[in-house]
């Protein structure tokens, strides 16, 4: 609780940083960037321009999207940690950079606790653990059970090493004390053809690819966050199937450079909530597989920081 103490302390006394009247932001006719990690036409792209072509019609200016894709989100933030803390350049960040790539190991540069403002959580989106239509295990605790009774023969796949497929496993295998084998691909093709085909044991996929794919070739077990996702609603969380405090939530969030005023931090906030709460943009929303939910400033930061703290124990093993 001290850590977390002097982590919302730093960041918010940083929003005090930049006190000169800032009254008229946004200035008229100048537009704001927000930097997105991830390519154009990807989810994250699609949440980001949704979002903030609603903020532009409620803040009366314009968003920019400058996708700078590489590295799952780490140029474009270490690109935000460097700006001029106006306001008028943000960050579209993911849970990649601020909790998963530092607890695997991954050289960063930036402090991910210390070097933003936290505005707003955006979007969260779960994964869910599939196997084959065919499969004998039909529950995950059928599936724990096989594991526990044959240490490491069983295999799971995910998109690749880090990927939201890969930490929801670890997360799994960690709470469940279970040993499985991880295969890692480079995408979800091949993933899905090998577990349909019995290849692995199991799979972790987004919910989009069991929309489209269908339950007569995967069979969902169980969606790993807290709460079910409304798109699968018939599908049970790891923690309704028997396995104790298991969550994991992926997420993105608006940010902007450590020292930005309160005020502007502020308005952004209030301009992210409005949005997320509209009716159109909350269907679009769910269409892309997120659940638009907003979030004060320092709730964004708690969710940043105990992020932070669970994964570097959960994935201190998977370096």
């Amino acid at each position: 609780m001290r850590a977390l103490r002097t982590f919302l302390c730093c960041g918010f006394a940083a929003l005090a940083g930049v006190a000169a009247a800032q009254g008229n932001w946004p200035e008229t006719g100048r537009s704001i960037k927000v930097i997105v990690g991830f390519a154009a036409g990807g989810g994250a792209d699609a949440s980001a321009r949704l979002v903030t072509r609603k903020m532009g019609e409620l803040l009366g200016t314009t968003f920019i999207i400058d996708n700078r894709g590489g590295a799952g989100g780490l140029l474009a933030t270490a690109a935000v940690a460097d700006a001029k803390p106006d306001g008028y350049t943000l960050l579209w960040g993911s849970i990649g950079a601020f909790a998963l790539s530092p607890a695997l190991g991954v050289k960063i540069n930036y402090d991910p606790l210390r070097s933003f403002a936290p505005i707003s959580l955006t979007a969260s989106l779960s994964n869910v653990m599939v196997v084959g239509a065919n499969s004998r295990y039909k529950t995950v605790q059928q599936l724990i059970a096989k594991a526990r009774e044959n240490p490491g023969k069983l295999s799971y796949g995910s998109p690749g090493i880090g990927s939201a497929g890969h930490i929801s496993a670890a997360l799994l295998l960690d709470l469940a004390k279970i040993d499985m084998i991880h295969v890692p691909y480079k995408g979800g093709s091949q993933l899905v053809t090998d577990v349909v085909g019995g290849e692995l044991a199991a799979g972790v996929v987004t919910v989009s690819t069991v929309q489209t794919l269908g339950k007569d070739r995967l069979l969902p077990i169980a969606v790993t966050t807290a709460k079910r996702d409304p798109a699968l609603p018939d599908v049970p969380t790891f923690a309704e199937s028997g396995v104790k405090d298991y969550e994991a939530n992926f997420w993105f969030g608006l940010l902007a450079p450590k020292g930005t005023s309160r005020e502007i931090v502020d308005k952004l906030n209030g301009a992210v909530r409005a949005a997320l709460a509209d009716p159109q943009v909350s269907r679009a929303h769910l269409a892309l597989g997120f659940s638009g939910t907003g979030s004060s400033p320092e709730d964004f930061s708690r969710i940043i920081f105990n992020d932070h703290e669970k994964w570097a124990k959960v994935l201190s093993n998977q370096r």
